[in-house]
């Protein structure tokens, strides 16, 4: 059943300065759906016609790539790199986590349900800040702090333990950048997960990874590679 618009909510913690209040989102029917991980089970408000989102930004923003919604759904990299968080939960207990290109957030919320201290959820995208914590709201988070990230000019300070993000590489020219971010924002001994279904640029990824001091282990589910960055 649809939802109403979603609300920014203000959580009470987080290890980073919130930006500025973003402009109102555009008022997209959403409804809930519940997703479930391994045994935990979340609730998800996401857009219910996602062609009427892609309508609207064609018309206001026709040539903004940065405008495309990714964020109106689950994808299947998000699900498998909240499977592989929920699988490997001292990864996140106690730690800070960040996660960059959010969306919808499933594997922060899985981070934040599986004991990270606090999780900061990062993504470019001006509308999606209110359905990522519509969400932290229905799923009863407070451990969880959004950011929006502009990996070419990085305003995040502090360096975090454990970093993952998925479907990030779908713009080869993003990937220097990403890079870069990742390597601001991590600490000396972090972590870094990617998620990814094979795309073309995931080979260039890990390679200016690894230049970074970056070690790379390799998972796969049937689908999604999951590349797990050490240093």
């Amino acid at each position: 059943m649809p939802d109403a618009d979603p609300n920014p909510l203000r959580p009470d913690r987080g290890p980073t300065a919130e930006p500025a209040p973003s402009p109102p989102s555009p008022r997209f029917a959403t409804e809930t759906q519940t997703v479930t991980v391994r045994d935990l089970a979340f609730q998800l408000s996401m857009i219910t016609d996602l062609d009427a989102a892609l309508d609207h930004y064609v018309i206001t923003s026709p040539t903004d790539t940065d405008m495309i919604p990714y964020f109106t759904r689950l994808w299947e990299s998000a699900q498998a790199l909240a499977e592989y968080l929920a699988d490997h939960p001292q990864l996140c207990r106690g730690q800070d986590a960040l996660e960059f290109g959010c969306g919808l957030g499933l594997p922060s919320l899985t981070a934040a349900k599986l004991g990270a201290r606090a999780v900061t959820a990062t993504d470019y995208h001006p509308d999606n800040e209110p359905f990522l914590r519509r969400n932290a709201t229905l799923n009863q988070i407070s451990t969880l702090t959004y950011h929006r990230l502009d990996w070419r000019h990085p305003d995040l300070t502090g360096n975090f333990p454990l970093a993952f993000g998925s479907d990030l590489i779908y713009d080869k020219d993003m990937v220097p950048s990403l890079v870069d971010c990742v390597d601001r924002c991590t600490a000396a001994n972090a972590t870094f997960i990617l998620a990814d279904p094979g795309r073309p640029a995931l080979q260039h990824t890990a390679n200016l990874l690894q230049k970074r001091r970056f070690h790379l282990d390799i998972k796969a589910t049937d689908k999604i590679f999951l590349l797990v960055f050490t240093r």
